[in-house]
């Protein structure tokens, strides 16, 4: 009669744990990544502006704002945003100032355009260029090489800038077209 050796019942119990570490730490890894990825940011001379976006919304010093599908909510560079988001609008305050914009969206293009802060505003968002006005600042950006950001010009009242940052994450990029357009507004609204 041979004996069989078999492996004592602990130690398989210790492989599942490692193997459970392993997953563990490997996910976490990818989450990490996945956070440094996701992040809104405008950079210019004198200042940047990052906000982490979450599924909650948009969280950041400047910035600490909830994103639904029909509200966009909180506080932006110390004023209160209050945005009700519905398929082709975005309407309510930001600083206690008027917004009413029309959203239109094509394939690979949204465009927006009425008042955002009580002040006339249209921009552009292709997967090539982001241009137009939003409150009292101007863009002209297009992409760059690595196709993650965009780069160009803006002018806010008297100040022209020329070497401008906006980078927008492929999470915001899935919000429908209103909830992205209000989110990019009020960064790009900030002088």
């Amino acid at each position: 009669m041979a004996l069989v050796a078999r492996a004592p019942a602990p130690q398989l119990h210790d492989m599942r744990t490692a193997r459970i570490l392993t997953v563990a730490a490997l996910l976490a890894g990818g989450s990490a990544v996945a956070k440094k990825a996701e992040t809104l940011e405008l950079r210019t001379h004198d200042t940047t502006v990052r906000a982490s976006v979450t599924a909650q919304g948009l969280q950041g010093p400047e910035m600490k704002l909830q994103l639904s599908d029909n509200a966009l909510k909180g506080q932006a560079f110390q004023r209160p945003v209050d945005l009700k988001l519905s398929e082709r609008r975005i309407e309510g305050t930001v600083d206690k100032k008027p917004v009413e914009l029309t959203v239109d969206e094509r394939p690979d293009v949204v465009e927006m355009m009425g008042t955002f802060a009580g002040q006339p505003s249209s921009l552009t968002l292709s997967p090539d260029a982001l241009t137009g006005s939003v409150g009292p600042c101007g863009y002209n950006l297009i992409i760059e090489r690595d196709r993650k950001h965009y780069r160009g010009t803006r002018a806010c009242g008297d100040q022209r800038e020329n070497d401008v940052f906006v980078a927008i994450p492929k999470s915001l990029e899935k919000e429908p077209a209103p909830g992205r357009m209000a989110a990019l507004s009020v960064l790009l609204s900030q002088p």
